[in-house]
């Protein structure tokens, strides 16, 4: 079988377009020595011309027999020796009888086994591929061979070479086995010509595939840089990007804005535009201005705001007597100040309420005392739930209750893809409790609103002076914006938490002055100056690595988190964690294709796993490496990563502040330098300081740390919430843009 031209003519690419630079190997696979299912990446035994190789690389779906040309070049493995290591690799028509019959007894064809392929190849010799291609009627010159059997080879041939030709050709565009293979299962033969009419449509269906893999393939495929299908990918991309930047919309002179320069006319966009809109594969709205976003991101905060009013439209009767809290007020060992009070008042009698409020107002107390009351009155099933686990476990320990994390509580099943309980299935709860909810973003928010029964009531907790979700939307701060949600808000610190160097720092932030250097029993904080990033950088290693250590006995390797605004520079997350595994794991062990990652490193986890139980923002310890894989134990269970789910994992001796949401740390260390200056901002020192539970140090350069105090400007996020919960009636589906 010959290549498809568009393969001849075009070598394997890197990830940056360019043609890699190689060797090639041409044979027959003898033997398997190793294949991972998830990555493809295999181990061969390969016989050549020039005799037996070991060949390793991500070869697909690999069976002995397999004639495969592989391109790469020559390695000597540490632990296994010299092997041809493989960048890209094609089936390809094996040149003898032998390897012929080999080819076709490779279990690549259902139907032809080996005794089959020696019968075929010693009637058609070196024809036998195009007796194959011919059809049913030409292999029934075989002797033994009827009709059906015939027409069964024959399809069994036609549907290999079809996998095989779409191998070929997309592995020819750079794509990895099995992202070819996902593609094969979900498109049959016709992926490749998918691929060509639109290679943007694989963005968001791979893993693995980003808007600029979909830019080169294009341009391989040579697809106009001004027309209505690179547009159409384009306008997704841009949406996606802000979904990452947390807005869940897009206002039209915003996304005007991104797609100047981007080789686009202004009659392709607005036919792009129109079409995607036609095939609600965009959602565009319309008040003073128009809008645009992802379908999915429309219905779910079209959800939200749907069952917001759906639960607060039931009756307002108070779930207790004023009896049994007043006896519950008796049994509380503390006098619940008038803002508790009030939010204990609306707790009770609203179907909706939020509960905000910063460190040291009492929002764990007023908890703890509601929870009281709900037991005296009877009411139950109360659930308890945070965002992540570590949220969670803290809601647990301070209450006394069990708590759990949204995901588990609405039970997502990873292999359906779904949450088990929805508007068909609601929770079995009469009250839910959710606290962090500033780290709660729509998507989540949405699936949980949509399994709350008509008779639950939710109060909603949280601090909506810290920084928003990770995720897209600012769910918390628009509820507390919008009139049309009871909201209590807790103001002052109590007598507990008056003196903590940690609390105080916090609210002087607040209130936009530069915290001091205080230590106290509740809670230390100290501010400590650097003239430059190099001198801040070595004072943060100094810091982490001996004073504290040394002062407070902190195991700096799991004890103490460090926070810094941004990636890049001598002063942020990639640099610090660079010189602090060096400093706290310099014997630790790695592999070339784990990004940096050895074992002994402290890790985050950076994506929502419900497979594995496992969420943004987790950590743990890389336990070991493999060949092929990492092992991380997270929260007391280890668990594999294959080298395409790297990605997943991020060193986390230091992370950025929007990653540590919902931490906690005995002690964390904070670096603020003037090159971080577009992300100072007041509430990003402000959720950083309130990360700490008994230290606090913060290395800035003073200048930074003034502008951080100083900006009070919040991160805009586009969102349309607060527009739906204000709305008299239900968002009229009619009133969208057409």
């Amino acid at each position: 079988m010959e290549l498809p031209e568009s393969v001849q003519n075009s070598g394997p690419h890197g990830a940056d377009g360019r043609e890699i630079e190689h060797e090639t190997q041409e044979g027959s696979v003898f033997s398997v020595v190793f294949h991972a299912e998830d990555s493809g990446f295999s181990v061969v035994v390969l016989e050549t011309e020039g005799g037996v190789i070991t060949a390793a690389g991500e070869l697909g779906q690999v069976q002995p027999g397999d004639y495969l040309r592989l391109h790469g070049r020559w390695r000597e493995h540490p632990r296994f020796g010299r092997q041809f290591q493989a960048q890209w690799s094609e089936a390809a028509t094996p040149t003898t009888l032998d390897g012929l019959q080999q080819y076709l007894a490779s279990g690549n064809f259902s139907g032809i086994g080996a005794d089959m392929a020696r019968r075929l190849v010693d009637h058609f010799g070196e024809h036998t591929l195009d007796a194959l291609q011919g059809g049913a009627r030409t292999l029934q010159a075989v002797p033994g061979i009827g009709p059906k059997r015939a027409q069964v080879l024959a399809e069994a041939f036609a549907e290999g070479r079809d996998r095989h030709r779409v191998l070929a050709e997309l592995r020819g565009l750079g794509l990895r086995p099995a992202q070819v293979q996902k593609l094969y299962e979900a498109w049959g033969p016709a992926a490749i010509e998918r691929v060509r009419q639109d290679p943007y449509a694989l963005v968001g269906m791979l893993r693995g595939i980003g808007f600029e893999t979909a830019e080169r393939i294009a341009g391989q495929l040579e697809i106009p840089t001004d027309s209505v299908v690179r547009g159409r990918g384009v306008i997704r991309h841009y949406l996606r990007e802000a979904l990452r930047e947390g807005h869940t919309w897009l206002p039209e002179a915003e996304l005007e804005q991104r797609l100047s320069g981007r080789g686009l006319s202004e009659s392709t966009i607005t036919e792009a535009l129109a079409e995607l809109i036609r095939e609600d594969k965009l959602a565009c709205e319309l008040d003073t201005d128009r809008w645009y976003a992802l379908p999915r991101v429309r219905d779910d905060e079209v959800d939200l705001a749907r069952h917001l009013e759906r639960l607060m439209a039931t009756d307002h009767q108070p779930v207790a007597s004023s009896e049994q809290v007043m006896q519950a007020l008796e049994r509380a060992p503390f006098r619940p100040d008038e803002s508790q009070r009030r939010a204990l008042d609306l707790a009770l009698r609203e179907r909706v309420a939020v509960m905000t409020g910063g460190p040291g107002t009492g929002k764990t107390t007023t908890l703890r005392l509601l929870l009281d009351v709900l037991g005296a009155a009877g009411v139950g099933p109360v659930h308890l739930a945070s965002p992540t686990g570590r949220a969670a476990k803290r809601l647990q320990e301070a209450t006394g209750r069990e708590a759990s994390t949204v995901h588990r509580l609405l039970g997502w099943d990873p292999i359906g893809g779904e949450w088990k309980h929805d508007e068909e299935e609601p929770l079995d709860a009469a009250y839910l409790i959710v606290d962090e909810v500033s780290m709660l973003d729509l998507e989540v928010a949405a699936a949980l609103l949509r399994a709350i029964p008509d008779d639950c009531r939710l109060l909603l907790v949280g601090d909506a002076d810290q920084l928003p979700s990770v995720g897209a939307g600012a769910v918390l701060r628009d509820l507390v914006a919008s009139p049309a949600i009871p909201t209590a808000r807790l103001e002052r610190v109590h007598r507990q938490e008056a003196g903590s160097g940690i609390v105080d720092a916090a609210h002087a932030v607040l209130h936009g002055q530069v915290p001091q250097t205080i230590t106290s029993s509740a809670g230390d904080f100290f501010l400590a100056t650097a003239s430059s990033s190099e001198a801040a950088a070595a004072l943060v290693e100094k810091v982490v690595c001996e004073r504290i250590p040394e002062k407070y006995g902190y195991d700096p390797r799991t004890e103490v988190l460090v926070l810094a605004p941004m990636y890049r520079g001598a002063l942020g997350v990639d640099a610090l964690n660079q010189r602090l595994s060096q400093r706290l794991n310099p014997d630790g062990e790695g592999a070339e294709w784990a990004r940096g990652l050895r074992e002994g490193d402290r890790v985050m986890v950076v994506r929502n796993d419900y497979e594995r139980e496992v969420f943004n923002g987790d950590t743990g310890v890389v336990t070991h490496l493999d060949r092929d894989a990492l092992y991380a134990e997270i929260d007391g269970t280890v668990h594999e990563y294959r080298r395409e789910e790297i990605q997943d994992l991020i060193p986390a001796y230091c992370v950025t502040v929007h990653r540590a949401q919902g931490s906690e740390a005995k002690a964390v260390v904070i670096a603020l330098d003037g090159s971080h200056y577009m992300m100072l901002r007041r509430n990003l020192l402000y959720t950083a300081i309130t990360r700490g539970r008994e230290l606090v140090t913060v290395v800035a350069d003073p200048r930074a740390l003034q502008r951080a105090v100083g900006n009070a400007e919040e991160g805009k996020r586009w969102t349309r919430l607060p527009q739906r919960l204000l709305r008299d009636e239900p968002l009229d589906r009619d009133a969208l843009i057409e």
